[in-house]
C-alpha cells in the first residue's frame, strides 16, 4: 500500500503545479481553473480504466509521469507565443477548453494510468478482502495529504516549476530489475535538469522576447519584471502590475483623489496597492501625518521598500496583510483611503471591488474621510459591456456610500464619502491651492476630467438595476469576464435573469432524467451513486474554494493544504465505516442526507463567515468534513457492486472512473454554470435539492 501514498505525494503537487501554471499564464480566473481542473479529474477516470501490458507499464510509468508534466509545462507556457498572443491578453474560452484538453489531460491520464496499474498488481498478489478495494483510495489520499501539505509549507513558493520534475524518481523502486532501475533513475534525471534550464528561455519567450529583470515565486504566483524596449512591466500572478510609463496616470489619480480632503496637510492616509510607480512620492507631496501603504504579497512590499526614494524611506510604514483582513482587524482609521488594483479579472481581485469590501472601507474612514479608487472605464463612449461593469461597480459603492462623485477616463475614478458632499469647484478649488509640483498634470488637464457634458452622459448611462457586486453574487466579475471576450463578440450580451432560468429548468430535468434511469438496473443504479458522489464532492469544494478565495483570498496559495485536508478526510471516511460490518441497512440514503444537512448548514453561515478574522480555519474545517462524507461512500459502493455480482477486479477502476466521471461533470456544472450565474447561495440550494432527491432514491435499495 505505501506505493499508493507515493503516488498520492506525486500526483497532489503535480495537479497543484500544473494547475496554478495554467491559471497564471493562461485562464487568468478561477472559474476557468475550476474547468481545468474538471479536465485534469476526466483523464484521471480515463487512465484508469486503460489495460496495458505489465512489462511496458513497470518500465515506463515513472518515466512518462516526468515526460508528460514536463511537456505539459513547457506548452503552457509556450501557448500564448504560439498562437500569437501577449503574455498579458485574455483567451477566448473555446481556447481555454481546447488547451485543458490538450495540456491538462496527458499528465492526468498518466497518473490514472497508474492508479490502475498498483490496483492490478496487487490483486494479483496478494490476498485482500473487499474493504481492501477502498483502502486503495485511503492511501493515495493520505499521500495526497502530505503532498498537498509539504506543497503548501515549503514548495508553493517555487519560480521554476520544472523542478518538480524529478519527483518520478520516488516511483522508481516499482520498477522490476536493478539495471531498469538505474536506466530509468537515470533518464528521469536527464530530462528534469534540461527542463529546468530551458524555464528561463520559455519565460522570456512567454514575454514576446522582453529582458527578464527578475522572475520571483510567492505564494500568490510569480511576481516577474520584463523590460521592452524602455518600459519595465511587472507582472504578479498573470497580471500586469505596473509599468515604468505610469507617472501620469498616478498624477491624475493621486492629485485628483487628494483634492477631495478638507485639509491636505497632516492626515493619515492609506493606499491599498503595488506602490511601484512612484505613489508614495507623488502623495509625500501634501506631507501628511502617516502614510500607510497596504499590499498582501510579501515580495511586492519589498520592491516597492526598495524602490522608495530615499526622502520618503523613513515616512511611508508598509503593511503586508490582506487588506480586507487589515480593514476589519485594525483600530486605526484614515481621512483618506486610496486604491489602486487591477480590474476584477477574477475572484481574488473582485473581492475588492465588492459591496462587503466597500462596507470594511467606510468603517476605516473617519468622520469626514475619503474613499477613492479606479475601475476600467471609457471617457466619452459607453458600450453595453463598459455599462454594465461600470453600473455593477457603482451600484455597490451607492450601497454603502451617501455621496460619490466620478470623473470619467479610461481609468475613471470613483470618490465617495458618507458625510460630504464634493463637488467640482470644490476640488478644482484645493488643487489650485495645494499646487503641487507635478510633470504632467495641470488644472486645465483637471477641468477637462471634470467636463460637464462627460460627466452627465456617463451618469446617464449608468444602469440602477444591474445587481450591485457582491461577494456572494459577483456580477461586476461576470461583467469585467463579458467585457474582456467582447473583441472576440463584440455583440456579447450576459443577460443574467433568462441565464439563470435556463439554468434552473436544466438542473431538474437532468435530475428527472438521472433518476429515471436509475430505475433501469441495479447497476445503473450503484454507477449512478458513485458518478453522484463525485459530482456532490467536486462541485462542494470547489464553492468551498471560491468562498476561500472571497473571505481569505489566498487559494493558490494555500489550496494544497485545503486539498490535502480534503483527502484527510477522505481517507477518514473509508476507515470509518470499514469498521461497520456488515453495512447498515439505507446507509447509502443516510450519508446523502448528511450531505444535505451539511450543505444547508453552510448556507446558513455564508454571511457570518465574512465576518470572522478566522475564516480560513472554518474552510479549512469544511474540506475535510467533505472529504470526510466522500470517503464514507466508497465502502458503500463496493458492497453494492458485490452483491450484484460485479467483476471484482473491476470494482477498483469502476469506481475510480466513475467517481471521477462524476467529478468533471461537477467542475462543469459547478463552474459554468452554478457559481457564475446562480451565486454561491442558489448553488448551495441546487445541491441540496440533488442530495436529497438521491437519499429518497436510496432509502429502499
Amino acid at each position: 500500500m505505501i506505493i499508493f501514498v507515493v503516488l498520492g505525494i506525486i500526483t497532489s503537487i503535480f495537479q497543484l503545479v500544473t494547475l496554478r501554471e495554467f491559471n497564471f499564464s493562461l485562464a487568468r480566473n478561477e472559474l476557468a481553473f475550476v474547468i481545468a481542473a474538471g479536465f485534469w479529474i476526466v483523464f484521471c477516470s480515463l487512465g484508469s480504466i486503460v489495460k496495458n501490458n505489465q512489462k511496458f507499464r513497470d518500465f515506463t510509468l515513472p518515466l512518462l509521469f516526468t515526460l508528460t508534466f514536463s511537456l505539459s509545462i513547457s506548452l503552457i507556457h509556450s501557448a500564448k507565443s504560439l498562437i500569437g498572443l501577449k503574455y498579458y491578453e485574455v483567451v477566448n474560452p473555446g481556447l481555454i477548453i481546447f488547451l485543458s484538453l490538450a495540456l491538462i489531460g496527458p499528465p492526468a491520464f498518466v497518473i490514472g494510468l497508474a492508479f490502475r496499474r498498483f490496483t492490478d498488481l496487487y490483486i494479483r498478489n496478494n490476498y485482500f478482502k473487499k474493504e481492501t478495494y477502498a483502502k486503495f483510495f485511503a492511501f493515495e489520499a493520505i499521500g495526497f495529504f502530505l503532498g498537498g501539505v509539504s506543497f503548501t509549507v515549503l514548495l508553493n513558493s517555487y519560480s521554476n516549476p520544472l523542478i518538480f520534475s524529478i519527483l518520478p524518481l520516488l516511483l522508481i523502486p516499482a520498477v522490476g530489475k536493478i539495471d531498469k532501475k538505474i536506466i530509468t533513475a537515470g533518464a528521469i534525471i536527464v530530462i528534469s535538469i534540461i527542463s529546468v534550464l530551458s524555464f528561463d528561455t520559455l519565460i522570456k519567450k512567454e514575454l514576446d522576447n522582453a529582458d527578464i529583470r527578475f522572475n520571483l515565486g510567492s505564494g500568490y504566483g510569480p511576481v516577474i519584471a520584463a523590460r521592452k524596449g524602455k518600459t519595465t512591466l511587472l507582472f504578479s500572478g498573470g497580471s500586469l502590475l505596473a509599468t515604468s510609463e505610469d507617472k501620469s496616470s498616478n498624477e491624475e489619480f493621486i492629485h485628483m483623489s487628494l483634492s477631495a480632503l478638507e485639509t491636505v496637510q497632516q492626515t493619515d492616509i492609506l493606499f491599498i496597492g503595488a506602490s511601484l510607480s512612484g505613489q508614495a512620492e507623488e502623495i509625500m507631496k501634501y506631507m501628511p501625518k502617516s502614510l500607510d501603504f497596504l499590499q498582501i504579497n510579501p515580495i511586492i512590499s519589498e520592491l516597492s521598500r526598495v524602490g522608495l526614494a530615499k526622502k520618503a524611506a523613513g515616512l511611508v510604514n508598509f503593511i503586508t496583510d490582506d487588506p480586507r483582513l487589515y480593514l476589519k482587524n485594525s483600530n486605526k482609521n484614515y481621512d483618506l483611503i486610496l486604491m489602486n488594483m487591477p480590474s476584477p479579472s477574477n475572484l481574488g481581485l473582485n473581492r475588492y471591488f465588492t459591496q462587503e469590501f466597500f462596507k470594511s472601507v467606510s468603517g476605516r474612514l473617519k468622520d469626514k474621510g475619503v474613499f477613492s479608487f479606479n475601475i476600467a472605464s471609457k471617457r466619452e463612449i459607453l458600450s453595453p459591456q463598459f455599462v454594465r461593469f461600470n453600473s455593477s461597480i457603482i451600484n455597490a459603492v451607492d450601497k454603502i456610500f451617501t455621496h460619490r462623485l466620478i470623473i470619467p477616463s479610461d481609468s475613471m475614478i470613483i470618490i465617495a464619502s458618507n458625510n460630504r458632499i464634493i463637488t467640482d469647484d470644490y476640488l478644482l478649488s484645493n488643487f489650485s491651492k495645494a499646487q503641487p509640483e507635478t510633470f504632467f498634470f495641470t488644472i486645465y488637464h483637471f477641468r477637462d476630467f471634470l467636463s460637464p457634458g462627460i460627466r452627465s452622459y456617463i451618469q446617464n448611462m449608468l444602469d440602477n438595476k444591474i445587481p450591485p457586486n457582491s461577494d456572494l453574487s459577483p456580477s461586476g466579475f461576470l461583467s469585467y469576464l463579458a467585457l474582456e471576450q467582447a473583441k472576440f463578440w463584440p455583440n456579447l450580451a450576459v443577460d443574467l435573469k433568462k441565464i439563470r432560468q435556463a439554468v434552473i429548468i436544466f438542473l431538474i430535468l437532468s435530475a428527472a432524467i438521472l433518476l429515471v434511469v436509475s430505475y433501469f438496473s441495479k447497476k445503473s443504479l450503484c454507477l449512478l451513486n458513485i458518478a453522484g458522489f463525485g459530482f456532490n464532492s467536486i462541485s462542494l469544494v470547489s464553492i468551498i474554494f471560491v468562498l476561500f478565495q472571497i473571505y481569505c483570498g489566498a487559494l493558490f496559495w494555500k489550496l494544497g493544504f485545503l486539498i490535502a485536508l480534503f483527502m484527510a478526510g477522505l481517507s477518514s471516511g473509508v476507515f470509518l465505516i470499514n469498521r461497520i460490518k456488515p453495512f447498515r441497512p439505507h446507509l447509502l440514503s443516510a450519508l446523502y442526507l448528511l450531505w444535505a444537512v451539511f450543505i444547508l448548514i453552510l448556507f446558513f453561515i455564508l454571511q457570518l463567515i465574512g465576518k470572522l478574522s478566522y475564516a480560513g480555519l472554518i474552510f479549512y474545517l469544511l474540506s475535510f468534513v467533505c472529504g470526510l462524507f466522500t470517503g464514507a461512500g466508497y465502502p458503500c459502493f463496493t458492497d453494492n457492486l458485490i452483491k450484484i455480482k460485479f467483476d471484482p477486479k473491476k470494482i477498483a477502476p469502476a469506481i475510480y472512473s466513475m467517481d471521477l466521471a462524476g467529478a468533471f461533470l461537477g467542475t462543469i456544472v459547478t463552474g459554468i454554470f452554478l457559481i457564475p450565474f446562480l451565486g454561491v447561495p442558489y448553488s448551495l440550494l441546487s445541491l441540496i435539492f440533488l442530495n436529497t432527491i438521491l437519499a429518497f432514491r436510496n432509502l429502499n435499495n
